[in-house]
């Protein structure tokens, strides 16, 4: 089977890691670990017996053979190579670690997957450039404006709006919040000057410097 659904990939995964925790897979613990019914399992290891990959003791075991083996050990080496560079690289939670890896390992190409797994292995074998990569990522992350999400720059006057993160130094979040200005706060864009924007709270008026508000998140 050259060209595996990614359901399927999921499926030979999850008898691989039953397989490799010593446990000996059936269809309940499959359908347990995936969050599906175990109809849809028994669907699914028919289609993997009829391609060649497992054998399946009806009402019983089933096991991967020789040609379901190497396929699986594939699928799960990028699996756990991605959940150590969200992990261990960018810090992501391991929730949406497992979410993002069980997505994006069914597009890796072949040059892409071995790039990476050689990134991992040089940032592993040289700690200190290592230690310097994750401060760089968490100053980056702590200081840098959010590129990717709106500021309040961005925002039009009249426009109503809720402030649910502040970036940029430690300095530069505490002159912000002295202003009053601090996460949950919900306000109306007033006027947009030359050097200031004019925010609207509860009957009064707050004067925000142009160059700050790249630094005020909103929604």
């Amino acid at each position: 089977m050259k060209n595996m659904s990614e359901s399927l990939e999921n499926y030979l995964r999850a008898i691989y890691i039953l397989h490799i925790d010593g446990k000996i897979p059936r269809i309940k613990d499959i359908s347990k670990m995936l969050d599906v019914r175990d109809a849809s399992t028994v669907e699914a290891i028919k289609r993997l017996e009829k391609s060649g990959m497992i054998t399946h003791e009806k009402y019983g075991y089933i096991n991967l053979n020789e040609k379901g083996l190497a396929y699986a050990e594939r699928v799960y080496r990028k699996y756990i190579t991605l959940i150590d560079f969200f992990v261990n690289i960018l810090n992501l939670s391991k929730e949406e670690s497992y979410k993002l890896s069980c997505g994006i390992e069914h597009h890796m190409t072949k040059d892409f997957f071995t790039s990476l797994e050689a990134m991992m292995l040089f940032i592993k074998r040289n700690p200190i450039e290592y230690t310097k990569m994750k401060q760089f990522i968490k100053k980056y992350s702590n200081e840098m404006p959010h590129v990717f999400r709106t500021t309040l720059e961005e925002v039009e006057e009249g426009e109503e709006i809720k402030i649910i993160s502040l970036s940029g130094s430690e300095d530069k979040k505490q002159q912000l919040l002295k202003l009053g200005i601090y996460p949950g706060l919900s306000l109306i864009l007033n006027k947009i000057k030359d050097n200031y924007i004019e925010l609207y709270l509860k009957g009064k008026n707050i004067l925000i410097e142009k160059e700050n508000a790249k630094f005020i998140i909103v929604e």
